[in-house]
């Protein structure tokens, strides 16, 4: 794919490509993707993840705490997960991918990729586990990601998504079968909860199952700027490398930048303190009007790959690369750890 250039080399308009050849044949175009050699299915991970040392030993926790039978405790356990999981499934993203290509074809001029990049991360998903870490300014970011990761055949990611999806069950069930996962907002101190979350997390990555997508902000920025990062799932996803579960881990930081947000108008009423609107089939319904408005271009840049390993290089002391050995999550993570992930992160987004 070549895609009309713009004045910096290494961006292709996507979009204009993808006029060219019809959101038909985009979605139904035979695709290599470089997965796992034997990929579990979504009944595997679930009962991987429900029958891990670590989810276990949380069960028999609760159970002692809350002087509940275990098999109780394992049921809710159940229903957590249950909510929680993606069913990731090719042909319902090939539909769902049909629908976002004809809405941004109609809503945007131009969609700018440095596709160079994520060709590179393409083959870093032959061998290692790979973690896309975007900034966030609308709900329009995972999807444009997954888009063009579908067009570029790197292997579509497993998406951290806020719970409030799911007041939509339409909507909710639409992107759990395209990867994306539902965590609560805020876990306190509900170990069950971190401990399933934890495994669920970590299992994509030590089993190489798919990229994970998280956002490290936690919620969409409303003024332009970077929110200051919050630091739970970016743990999560580092402690196998700590543990010495994986050999190295690859971060990618992606920026997306707008002319214009679908969600301009929703914002300035936020920002003048009017509430948050809950998610809704009825308010999806409503908010089609903007098929009716341009949006400008869109400039997606994947940066430089951050491997880990390197990053840290001599200053981590862990212990042998040993996949099979199953580590207890530690009470707590030297500050510095998260800290300066985060701000090399930032640092190559530019923000």
């Amino acid at each position: 794919m070549t895609g009309r250039r713009i004045s910096f080399p290494e961006y292709v308009d996507w979009l204009y490509e993808l006029r060219q050849k019809g959101c038909l044949k985009f979605v139904t175009q035979k695709r290599d993707f470089p997965l796992n050699s034997n990929p579990r299915t979504y009944h595997e991970i679930f009962s991987d993840v429900l029958n891990s040392a670590r989810v276990s030993e949380a069960i028999a926790d609760e159970s002692v705490h809350s002087g509940q039978p275990v098999s109780k405790v394992k049921e809710e356990a159940k229903e957590i997960l249950k909510m929680m999981a993606h069913n990731f499934g090719v042909n319902n993203t090939r539909a769902f991918g049909y629908f976002i290509a004809k809405v941004l074809e109609r809503i945007f001029d131009a969609i700018y990729v440095n596709a160079e990049q994520l060709k590179r991360v393409r083959k870093i998903c032959r061998s290692e586990p790979v973690v896309f870490m975007p900034s966030h300014r609308t709900y329009l970011d995972f999807l444009l990601l997954s888009i063009l990761c579908f067009e570029y055949e790197v292997p579509l990611p497993a998406i951290a998504a806020s719970m409030d999806f799911t007041n939509s069950w339409f909507m909710s069930e639409v992107l759990r079968r395209s990867g994306a996962f539902y965590i609560r907002r805020s876990i306190g101190q509900d170990k069950l909860y971190w401990a399933i979350l934890s495994e669920y997390v970590q299992t994509h990555i030590i089993n190489c199952d798919r990229p994970v997508e998280f956002f490290i902000e936690g919620t969409r920025s409303r003024v332009g700027k970077s929110v200051y990062p919050k630091y739970g799932l970016l743990q999560m996803v580092l402690e196998p490398f700590l543990k010495g579960r994986v050999y190295d881990i690859i971060v990618v930081p992606v920026t997306t930048n707008y002319d214009r947000l679908l969600e301009e108008l929703p914002y300035s009423y936020e920002l003048l303190g009017y509430p948050k609107p809950k998610e809704s089939t009825a308010g999806l319904i409503r908010a089609r009007n903007f098929l009716n408005k341009r949006f400008g271009r869109c400039f997606m840049t994947f940066g430089e790959p951050i491997s880990i390993r390197e990053y840290f290089g001599t200053s981590l002391h862990r212990s042998g690369f040993v996949r099979q050995v199953r580590i207890r999550r530690p009470n707590s993570y030297p500050s510095f750890i998260s800290t300066s992930v985060t701000l090399y992160f930032l640092s190559l987004t530019g923000q």
